[in-house]
C-alpha cells in the first residue's frame, strides 16, 4: 500500500519536509533538526476555507507555511472585508501578533494546508541552534513583499497593479522551485480583486484582453505565462 506523503511529513518532521530548504530548517544537520522540531508544532492537514487562526486569536505563534497556500484578512474600519496576501510554502504570516499578544488577521487555507507554528518562548532556542538567521531572513522577505503591494496599490492602472502583482508572484514561485511560468492560483478572483484593490469586473476584463493578446492562459487554479517580457513591462518599473 502506498504512503500519503502527508502522513510522512507529519511522522519524520523537517528531515523529509522539501520546504526545509527555505524556512527556519534551512542549512541545519539532522540532529540540529531534531532539536528544530522540539520548537514547532504541525499543524493537522486544514482543508479549503478552514481557519489556521482568527482575527482576535492569542500571537504567542508566527508561522511558516509548509504545504499548500493560505490568505489572509482584515475586516476595514467600515466592517468589510480586505485580503491583504496569499502565502506559499516557506511564507511567514502571523507575525503581527508578537506585538500586540493577539492576532489583527484571520489566516484561512485555500487548498489543503500545513503550517508549522513557532511559539514566541521558542525564538531564544531557535537562535541557540543556529536557525536564528534563516527566521530573519523569513521576516525580511515578507516586509519585501509588503513594500512590492504597497508600491502596487499606488499605482492607478489596473494593468500596472495586476502585472506587478504577478510578476512578484513570480519570483516568490522560482525561489521555492517552481517553473515561473505557471503560477498556481487557487484564490478566487473575487479574492485576488480585492487583495489588489480592483473591482471583479475590471480584473475580469484585464485577464480578458490579456489572454487574447497571447500574453497569459488561465485555468480554474493556475495561471500560464506566455510572454514574461510584455508582462514585465506592463509592471511600470516600479516594484
Amino acid at each position: 500500500m502506498g504512503t500519503d506523503p502527508l502522513t510522512t511529513l507529519e511522522r519524520y518532521g523537517c528531515a523529509v519536509c522539501p520546504t526545509r530548504i527555505v524556512c527556519t530548517a534551512r542549512n541545519l544537520d539532522e540532529q540540529l533538526l531534531d532539536q528544530l522540531a522540539e520548537c514547532i508544532d504541525t499543524s493537522a492537514v486544514l482543508q479549503r476555507n478552514d481557519y489556521l487562526y482568527r482575527l482576535g486569536d492569542p500571537g504567542e505563534s508566527c508561522y511558516v507555511v509548509r504545504s499548500g497556500v493560505f490568505k489572509t484578512m482584515t475586516l476595514t474600519a467600515s466592517g468589510e472585508e480586505f485580503v491583504t496576501g496569499f502565502h506559499y510554502p516557506g511564507e511567514l504570516l502571523g507575525l503581527s501578533g508578537q506585538a500586540t499578544g493577539e492576532h489583527s488577521d484571520s489566516a484561512q487555507a485555500l487548498a489543503a494546508s500545513t503550517a508549522c507554528a513557532i511559539r514566541s518562548d521558542d525564538f531564544p532556542e531557535i537562535f541557540a541552534i543556529g536557525a536564528g538567521q534563516s527566521l530573519l531572513r523569513l521576516i525580511a522577505e515578507r516586509e519585501h513583499n509588503d513594500r512590492c503591494l504597497e508600491n502596487n496599490l499606488r499605482q492607478s492602472k489596473a494593468e500596472c497593479r495586476i502585472a506587478g502583482y504577478l510578476v512578484v508572484l513570480i519570483q516568490r514561485l522560482q525561489r521555492l522551485g517552481f517553473d515561473g511560468r505557471v503560477l498556481p492560483t487557487p484564490m478566487s478572483q473575487t479574492d485576488l480583486a480585492n487583495h489588489l484593490g480592483l473591482t471583479l469586473e475590471c480584473l475580469s476584463r484585464v485577464f480578458g484582453k490579456w489572454r487574447r493578446a497571447g500574453l497569459i492562459a488561465t485555468e480554474k487554479d493556475s495561471i500560464t505565462i506566455l510572454n514574461p517580457k510584455a508582462l514585465d513591462a506592463l509592471t511600470c518599473h516600479l516594484l
